[in-house]
């Protein structure tokens, strides 16, 4: 049985999917986001839009502070990503906030192999509406990235 915390986390995960599926996006929870798989890593969520794929570690926190995600698993699902053809971005949401979208590679690493992820660089990361947009062809998440 589920914690209250990874119960939250299913809940904002779902709550992300319904997001880009009112925006006319296709989107999925992974069925086995969370488990501890020892080959695979699951994306917690996957939008797609007419074969823009997004690639998705979803985080949530009541309060602002730092999040820490293992660097074994973003490349994981950075191979997931390459196999779909897609992007990998860590979508991250604070209590009262709306959804960034962060790219992995712009976060520092610890000495540990683990990415940290500020506030102060959730608060520079992309908005769902442009999250969105890009997938929709506005411009390419790289051309946006790479400006």
């Amino acid at each position: 049985m589920p914690t209250r915390v990874q119960r939250k986390g299913f809940d904002k995960e779902r709550d992300l999917v319904l997001k880009f599926w009112e925006a006319g996006l296709a989107a999925i929870r992974g069925p086995a986001s969370g488990a501890r798989a020892k080959r695979i890593v699951y994306p917690d969520v996957v939008a797609m839009y007419r074969g823009s794929i997004l690639v998705l570690e979803v985080k949530y926190r009541a309060k602002r502070e730092t999040i820490y995600v293992e660097g074994e698993k973003i490349e994981r699902l950075r191979e997931f990503a390459r196999r779909a053809g897609g992007r990998v971005m860590i979508a991250v949401k604070y209590a009262g906030e709306e959804w960034r979208f962060i790219d992995p590679s712009s976060c520092p690493v610890t000495d540990g192999g683990r990415l940290r992820i500020d506030p102060e660089l959730v608060d520079k990361g992309l908005t769902l509406r442009e999250v969105i947009g890009l997938m929709k062809g506005q411009k390419s998440i790289t051309e946006y990235l790479g400006s």
